[in-house]
């Protein structure tokens, strides 16, 4: 799922528009996750991840057949609907069979083998795609394969009633409910909303670049899949797998606040690295990207850390659910205008000028963090969000 923009650039002769299209639909998808949530309160999600499931792998199937960009793009609209179904089924399952003093270990052994098939499965796909006349077609039905034995193996873990989760009907108020629980929370709590206004600015820069990276990596330098595959799955996993467990232990000793502006500056060398790489030939121009990428992969950890955990600091005794769901909503209504935005300023001013536009705003979003959280001591309104400290105190 990792190549789709660079299929459709490159084997399918797809739009600058149409590769922007394909990147948005992850993060607008992943918005459906408040509802998906809410659907599963109270219910077995067996019959949910089987019905819903199986019409995402048949349509990840077709891509046996892939021959143009709309069927891409249906591809992609029905896997990354039904993906935010899987990842909040998975948050189910964690809470009802795992002791949560085993969570954390065991959320980091499977983050590292993830990442690890993640960096092994972007080599060998590139290499065929590189070697086989029409392979990414055949690399669509692999993974539906792949997908379908996950699915079946997820959907036998049971998972049941929660005292005092009771089902939902299905009528207006299930679909109106979690926006109100979200503007409720972000009303109450001003810290919060703070704090994720930088964290909004941080990924819209993140969503401007998505449409950018593909066509630059095609288009100006030239990459072949594999090289491809290499730069954007191999080399940033691997370092992922180091990075992930040092950057959870620093979240263990600091603030999300301070984490945040440490690694939203950092990323903004990211653009600058890769417009480099831009500048150098040969062998010297696919080290500088597997610099870049690895640079990205090392800050992107961090980002990870902060995605994961920072709810939970935010909601000390109450229910960290409902503060995780902004992350998720906010990644939707941005994934919405975003990668817009990107292609507007890349066929407006260029592919430099978008990778420059990212910089700058990650570097704002460093600063930002800097002044919500000095607002929140000025309002009164800050609030201890260290580990080791009472949710109560003040900081």
């Amino acid at each position: 799922m990792q190549f789709g923009e660079v299929i459709a650039r490159k084997s399918l002769g797809a739009s600058e528009l149409s590769v922007t299209l394909i990147t948005m639909t992850m993060p607008v998808s992943s918005l459906t996750s408040i509802w998906w949530a809410r659907l599963l309160v109270g219910r077995s999600q067996t019959k949910f991840l089987l019905f819903f499931g199986v019409i995402a792998y048949l349509a990840l199937m077709s891509g046996i057949f892939l021959k143009t960009f709309e069927h891409l793009l249906t591809i992609h609209i029905a896997y990354f609907l039904i993906n935010a179904l899987i990842i909040t089924s998975d948050n189910r399952i964690l809470q009802q069979h795992i002791p949560p003093a085993r969570t954390g270990r065991l959320f980091g052994l499977a983050s590292g083998s993830r990442t690890a098939m993640v960096a092994l499965v972007s080599l060998l796909a590139g290499w065929y795609m590189d070697v086989s006349a029409g392979g990414f077609r055949h690399v669509y039905f692999a993974a539906a394969i792949a997908g379908l034995f996950a699915l079946t193996r997820i959907a036998s873990i049971p998972t049941g009633y929660v005292a005092g989760a009771d089902p939902q009907p299905i009528n207006r108020k299930l679909f109106l409910g979690p926006l109100e629980k979200v503007f409720l929370l972000l009303k109450r709590r001003r810290d919060f909303l703070r704090f994720e206004a930088a964290f909004m600015l941080y990924g819209i820069a993140f969503m401007i670049s998505l449409p950018v990276i593909p066509l630059y990596l095609v288009d100006d330098l030239h990459l072949s899949y594999s090289q491809i595959g290499i730069a954007r799955g191999t080399v940033p996993q691997m370092v992922m797998i180091l990075f992930i467990p040092l950057l959870g232990r620093l979240f263990d000793r600091t603030t999300p606040h301070r984490m945040a502006v440490i690694v939203f500056f950092l990323l903004s060398f990211f653009p600058l690295l890769l417009l480099y790489a831009g500048q150098v030939e040969g062998t010297m121009r696919m080290f500088m990207i597997s610099i870049a990428f690895g640079f990205f992969g090392a800050v992107m950890s961090g980002v990870m850390v902060l995605w994961s955990l920072s709810s939970l600091r935010f909601a000390g005794s109450e229910d960290s659910g409902v503060y995780h769901s902004v992350h998720v909503a906010a990644t939707g209504v941005r994934g919405m205008f975003a990668p817009l935005l990107g292609y507007l300023v890349m066929t407006s001013f260029g592919k430099t000028t978008a990778l420059l536009t990212s910089s700058t705003l990650w570097i704002l979003a460093s600063l930002m963090m800097i002044i919500m959280r000095k607002w929140d001591v000025y309002r009164g309104e800050n609030r201890s969000l260290r580990a080791s400290e009472s949710p109560g105190n003040s900081a």
